[in-house]
């Protein structure tokens, strides 16, 4: 039996008000909740931090101008602080020296596995070759899409050599994806001045394993507009005889296929100034 025009209108009427409704609470939670892009942080940070020019500066031979970036990576790496075993280790994991803590062999293993990167080698400050760590954060947000040699499509011509090794090094079936990460001088005159890079744990391939990260397809959909609950992984970067007296210009940035790299974007890429004297 076919319905009638009354019961056809109020049908109608009901389904467009259904939808305006529902168009309404996304707009509402569009707004309430806005989508942040996944990011790449640099630690240590200065206490007037800002993205477009973040400036480590300190002088080797003056340990009062060394320490107190020691001591921002310390707080910052203090909420990796652990005894437990993790394989492989996510960070450092202890922020006091070996005089001052208990040995434990799971914990002096990642320390070891994280050298120079680490509370006992002062992370390179007061040799001049200074760490600095990245994180992941926003990832929440973020269903990535990672490069590896197992997939037919293409790797990017820019990529470099030493990611396109590790991928065969490390391949995805055995090891699981990474989201990759490389660092460069930003400008023709940074890559003369800044020396050789090294990617810490040097043991690791160079990037973030995407079983490690709460991203969104990782976690329930309820979290997804939560902050992130549990500190990410990290990379340290080490350079290893950067040029003294001249400002370097640094750019890092993270390798995955649904990331379009742009010089002017925040979206996966960050950038510091490393100023030695």
């Amino acid at each position: 039996m076919g319905l009638d025009k009354r019961t056809i209108k109020i049908i109608v009427i009901v389904s467009v008000t259904v939808l305006v409704i529902g168009g309404i609470i996304g707009l509402l939670l569009g707004l309430l909740l806005p989508y942040r892009y996944v990011e790449l942080e640099v630690w240590p940070r200065s206490d007037d931090y800002n993205y477009e020019q973040p400036l480590i500066h300190f002088r080797v031979s003056d340990s009062g101008t060394w320490h107190p970036w020691y001591r921002k990576l310390n707080d910052f790496l203090k909420a990796y602080e652990t005894t437990v075993p993790e394989e492989p280790p996510r960070a450092p994991c202890s922020v006091r020296h070996q005089e001052h803590r208990l040995p434990v062999p799971s914990c002096e293993r990642a320390l070891s596995m994280w050298a120079p990167c680490n509370v006992d080698n002062f992370y390179g400050y007061r040799d001049g070759r200074p760490c600095v760590f990245l994180r992941l954060s926003h990832v929440h947000y973020w269903v990535p899409e990672p490069y590896n040699v197992s997939m037919p499509l293409s790797i990017p011509p820019d990529m470099p050599n030493n990611i396109r090794k590790a991928m065969h090094l490390f391949p995805a079936h055995q090891y699981g994806d990474y989201i990759w990460v490389s660092c460069k001088g930003e400008f023709a005159a940074d890559e003369e001045n800044i020396g050789p890079i090294q990617y810490i744990p040097a043991n690791l391939p160079p990037g973030f394993p995407t079983s490690r990260l709460r991203t969104a397809d990782r976690i329930p959909r309820s979290d997804r507009s939560l902050p992130d609950q549990i500190s990410g992984p990290l990379i340290a970067v080490v350079f290893e005889n950067p040029h003294r007296g001249v400002v370097i210009n640094v750019e890092c940035r993270i390798w995955s296929r649904d990331i379009a790299y742009d010089h002017n974007s925040r979206v996966g890429r960050a950038r510091f100034e490393l100023y030695i004297e």
